[in-house]
């Protein structure tokens, strides 16, 4: 669970933000590890499933839950949208944004990163490159 990694990592203080795309058990999860009334934000459901946390959640801990539809905000915010890609890119080139991916070619290593999606506890994307372009496969 998220709380015993930051246990693990004798991380104790608690996040004041989730930021949750996955849905289900993720989000409550997630909510989990919160500090007492901090916001989880709902941008997705890829898992197909609603988060649906227990009430003790929502009286004790103060949950707090929003959603977020980014294609929404980007019509609305069209002219903030270059600045925030700026701002984005800022932080990744000081490395105060970042994300573990293995990257792999399409061409010949797709089982590989196929096998290494479904692996359980994997702690990285994954990314498939495609550099033979107009080859069928």
């Amino acid at each position: 669970s998220i709380k015993m990694e930051l246990d693990k990592k004798k991380y104790f203080a608690k996040p004041k933000l989730g930021l949750d795309a996955v849905g289900g058990h993720s989000a409550v999860r997630l909510a989990d590890c919160l500090h007492e009334g901090c916001p989880l934000v709902i941008y997705g459901c890829m898992s197909g499933k609603a988060p649906t946390f227990q009430w003790q959640t929502w009286v004790f801990k103060g949950l707090k839950v929003q959603g977020f539809n980014l294609r929404k905000w980007m019509v609305e915010h069209k002219k903030r949208i270059p600045a925030m890609l700026e701002t984005i890119a800022k932080l990744v080139n000081a490395d105060k944004l970042k994300i573990n991916f293995t990257e792999y070619e399409l061409s010949n290593e797709f089982e590989e990163a196929l096998d290494h999606s479904l692996e359980d506890g994997r702690n990285t994307k994954i990314l498939v490159k495609v550099t033979d372009i107009g080859i069928t496969y």
